[in-house]
């Protein structure tokens, strides 16, 4: 079963972000972090329980070659992708009540 994603305006933020960085070393690599995300959303979809949970039902996927984690939650068929946020970022995700209801 795929579920279907949606991305919060923080998590598009994030991304929006993160790409204008890499843009500004190197397109090449702002191409590849696209790329490479949009590789762990689909991965994400297809089994969003694969990863481990981070707080409370927040659950969270590591880039392989990017230093980022995306956080997400799963509700019924709905996956909600609520930040992507570097490694070493010392704040956590933006969290909601949503995520903590079961």
């Amino acid at each position: 079963m795929n579920y279907r994603f949606v991305l919060s305006p923080d998590a598009d933020a994030d991304i929006s972000s993160i790409v204008r960085w890499y843009l500004n070393i190197d397109p090449n690599l702002a191409q590849r972090f696209l790329r490479e995300n949009d590789t762990i959303l689909r991965r994400i979809t297809r089994m969003p329980y694969a990863f481990p949970l981070w707080a409370g039902a927040s659950r969270r996927a590591m880039l392989k070659r990017f230093p980022y984690f995306i956080y997400y939650y799963v509700e019924m068929n709905i996956v909600t992708v609520t930040a992507i946020l570097h490694q070493r970022r010392s704040d956590g995700p933006r969290v909601t009540a949503a995520q903590f209801v079961m």
